[in-house]
Order: structure tokens, then C-alpha cells, then sequence
């Protein structure tokens, strides 16, 4: 059972590669499973759901795997006789090693009692196949001499990640197990009293109506310039990372240096414009030296990287969340995101946006994480009664509306006459309009913003529905 000759295949160049680098392979391993599928159909259907053709290495072994699927699939009895005839109608047979390989299969009766442990070797030695297939490509990408070495790094880590996708595939749960978690997250919300359970955006209204911003979720801000969505978009981050949160900053717009001096005129409650000027009083210094210290306690990773791709965005995520147990993304802004190198979207940036909000909504699954995207608004909105931002109003919005968990609209009264109409917000109020909450209400939040210090504050603690 060891010579590829005695069962009639030819072993192809890539195989004979294979062979001379020494492949982990177990080619007993392969035969017991193979034997055991022949004399137990509950063996058969367990074996289908645990292993992949390319998992056996021998071709015949493969071959006779496929067949016993596609017998399966069609309700054909699986034992030596019927493999036999189904091996000959498809002209295969001759090439598994004829009639004498599967009685000989059929034959070893033992192949039941660990046929488990069997498949996890077959298992454990595809993968490590695919971890040296994973390197050489990588290693034929390097050699390329590519473009974008961005995209090369990110195609790399999805390489060596996409190795262990099948074993996450494959642990699936029952129904119970999840609605155990369910009923358990509703426990500890309880005994919260209703506090979030998720990362919180740090104002009470819009905490209860999201209930937190969960793993997964792709959270889109959106509003037009200078309504204050990134001013908005730090104290989020502010808030989580005081609650324990890691939070990785995304910048496409400010530098590094810019957005420190938000997050300390927020927390010193110092005046913006009196901090780049240094007209600093004693008093504001004291504020300011206490808000460095608080906020060098906080674990918030800033990258001001310009022109990026959502490829490098999120290589870059993975590594700033290595390890992290509670973390939140935030990308300031999407349309600022640079399109992978190498597409032709033929000047269609709907396409473009739609391609990279796709992506971020993955990246929020892949990592566990809460995503939050800031985005331009449409300038139609200002010609339209009332201004009211709505989710059609996203710019080049696409699948924007569908990729979202969750949607928030700013919007402003820009001068005191406009205020005073009886369809806009009071001068000085920014209004969180929550357009799209997959999993609660939707509703107006009224915050003041004190544009001086940058910061936020809810003034009414029950939102309009």
C-alpha cells in the first residue's frame, strides 16, 4: 500500500515536487477513514462534514472520496459493491487501484474503532500543506515585484489566515448554545439595570437605544463639513476608551498632532483656539497637565496614514488589536479611503465606496469589533425644506445603507436665524438623528456642543421616537 504504481495512477509533476520536499502526508491514516465511510454510513456522513477532497493526498484516495460524496448525494447505498459499480460507470475505477484495493478497504474492520482520530490526522496534514502552499505563493508574490506592497501584505495575511478558516467553518454550535449566550447577556443586562452591553458612545439616550456598540457591527456617521462628525467621532472614542476600550483611529483627515490637541482641549475643557495660540492661563495649564496624565492612561492607537486602502486598514487593525480583549475601530473618512491598487472601476466611485464600505462591514466580522465610519453627506440636503439629513443622503452611498448596523445623521443649525425656524435644531444643539438601528430604535438624540473644547453633552435624556 505504499507505491503509487500499484494502483494505477500517475502521480502529476507538481505531486512528484511534493513527493521529493517530503509533504506531510499519512497514507494509512487516508485508508482507515476511507474504510471506515465503507462500513458505516454514520461514519459516511459525519466524514463528509469533517474532510475535503484536497484533504487526502494520494489522488486515489481522493478519488474514492469524491465518488462515496457523490453517491451520497444521490441516495446510492455506499458499500464495496455499489463503489465498485460507480467507480467503473464513471471510468475511475482502474485508477484507484481496481476491484482488489476496495474489498481490500472493505476488509479492515478495525478502521471503525478510531476512525475519528484518522480524520484528524488526514486533517491536521492538509493543513499543514496548505501552510507550505500558503509560503510559496507568498514567496512567488514577493518575487513579483508588485505595485502595491500593501496589498501583497494584506494578501499574504489572508493567505496564512484562510488555512485555519475551514477549522472556525466547522465549529458549528446547536441553536441552545447560542440562545444560552442570548439569555445570559440578557441576565447580566438585568442585573445591570439596563445598562449597554457593548462599547459605549458615553450619552445615556443613545446608550439605551443601542444598548452599546456591539462586536461586528459597522457604525456609520454621517454629516456634512464642519457639523462637527470627527469632533463627534473623538469623543466616542474618548468615552469607550475610558470604559476599558482599545481604540484604534483610523485618521485620513487630521494629523496625529491634531487630533492630541482635540482630545486635550475636550478633556481640559480648554478653549481650542487659546491652546494653538498659547494663550494659556496658570489655571488652564493645571487642566491641561491633569488631562495629559488621564489621557496617557487611555489605550487609544492613532494612524494618519494618508491616502490608504481599506487592505491596509485593515492589515493594520489586526495588528493594533493583537491580543486586545475590548476594542473599537474608528476610520474618519470613508471617502477619503484610496481604492485598491490595480481595479479599474472605470471612474464609477459609487462602485468604489460600495467595494470599500463592504470590506470595513468585513473587517468589523473578522475582528469582533465594532466599526465606526464616518462619511460626507450629499450637498442636495441643503437645498431640500427643513435640511433634515436622511440615509440616502451618504455620498455615493451604495450599499452603504445595506452594510450598515447602524446609521447616525448630524445635523446643525449653522447661524441663530436658522435656528430659529420651527423645523431646525436650537443654535448651539447638534442632533443625532439614529437613522438605522438593526437591533432597537431609531429616534433624535439632541446633544450640546461646545465647539471651543470640542465636547459634547446630552441635554435631554429621552429621545423623540
Amino acid at each position: 500500500m505504499s507505491g503509487a504504481d500499484d494502483f494505477g495512477w500517475e502521480p502529476s509533476a507538481s505531486i512528484d515536487r511534493g513527493a521529493l520536499k517530503g509533504l506531510p502526508n499519512n497514507i494509512d491514516a487516508e485508508a482507515k477513514v476511507l474504510s471506515a465511510m465503507l462500513l458505516s454510513g454514520e461514519v459516511v456522513e459525519e466524514a463528509l462534514v469533517e474532510l475535503m477532497p484536497d484533504d487526502f493526498y494520494r489522488p486515489s484516495h481522493k478519488t474514492i472520496f469524491v465518488a462515496m460524496s457523490a453517491m451520497y448525494e444521490s441516495s446510492i447505498p455506499i458499500d464495496s459493491i455499489s463503489l465498485i459499480d460507480y467507480l467503473n460507470s464513471i471510468d475511475k475505477l482502474e485508477a484507484v487501484g481496481g476491484e482488489a484495493y476496495v474489498l481490500e478497504l472493505m476488509g479492515n474492520t478495525l478502521a471503525l474503532a478510531n476512525w475519528q482520530h484518522h480524520a484528524g490526522i488526514v486533517r491536521r496534514d492538509a493543513m499543514l500543506r496548505e501552510i507550505i502552499g500558503a509560503t510559496n505563493q507568498i514567496s512567488a508574490l514577493a518575487h513579483d515585484a508588485p505595485i502595491d506592497t500593501k496589498e501583497v501584505i494584506e494578501r499574504a495575511e489572508s493567505m496564512l489566515l484562510s488555512v485555519t478558516a475551514r477549522e472556525v467553518k466547522s465549529s458549528y454550535r446547536e441553536l441552545g448554545d447560542f440562545m444560552a449566550e442570548a439569555y445570559q447577556e440578557a441576565e447580566e443586562v438585568a442585573r445591570a439595570g439596563g445598562d449597554v452591553h457593548g462599547a459605549p458612545t458615553g450619552y445615556p439616550t443613545l446608550d439605551r437605544m443601542l444598548m452599546g456598540l456591539r462586536e461586528g457591527q459597522l457604525v456609520v456617521i454621517g454629516a456634512r463639513p464642519a457639523v462637527g462628525k470627527t469632533s463627534f467621532a473623538l469623543n466616542l472614542a474618548l468615552n469607550a476608551a475610558a470604559d476599558g476600550y482599545t481604540v484604534g483611529f483610523f485618521s485620513l483627515e487630521m494629523s496625529g498632532k491634531e487630533i492630541a490637541q482635540r482630545f486635550i482641549c475636550a478633556q481640559a475643557m480648554v478653549n481650542m483656539s487659546n491652546f494653538r495660540t498659547g494663550r494659556i492661563s496658570p489655571e488652564e495649564w493645571a487642566n491641561i497637565n491633569e488631562a495629559i496624565n488621564e489621557l496617557g492612561r487611555l489605550d487609544i492607537l492613532i494612524d494618519d496614514t494618508p491616502g490608504t486602502t481599506v487592505t491596509e486598514i485593515r492589515a493594520k487593525a489586526r495588528r493594533m488589536l493583537h491580543n486586545k480583549e475590548k476594542a473599537v475601530i474608528i476610520l474618519d473618512y470613508l471617502q477619503l479611503v484610496n481604492p485598491p491598487a490595480g481595479k479599474n472601476y472605470n471612474g464609477n466611485r459609487a462602485v468604489e465606496v460600495s467595494e470599500m464600505s463592504r470590506g470595513l462591514k468585513i473587517m468589523a466580522k473578522e475582528l469582533g469589533v465594532p466599526v465606526i465610519m464616518l462619511s460626507q453627506l450629499n450637498r442636495s440636503l441643503e437645498g431640500r425644506t427643513g435640511k433634515r439629513p436622511q440615509m440616502s443622503d451618504l455620498r455615493e452611498s451604495g450599499s452603504i445603507e445595506q452594510d450598515a448596523d447602524i446609521i447616525m445623521l448630524l445635523d446643525r443649525s449653522s447661524t441663530e436665524s436658522e435656528a430659529e425656524r420651527d423645523d431646525r435644531p436650537d443654535f448651539g444643539i447638534t442632533r443625532v438623528i439614529l437613522a438605522k438601528n438593526r437591533s432597537g430604535p431609531v429616534g433624535d438624540v439632541d446633544l450640546m456642543f461646545l465647539p471651543a473644547s470640542t465636547k459634547f453633552y446630552e441635554i435631554d435624556e429621552h429621545a423623540v421616537e
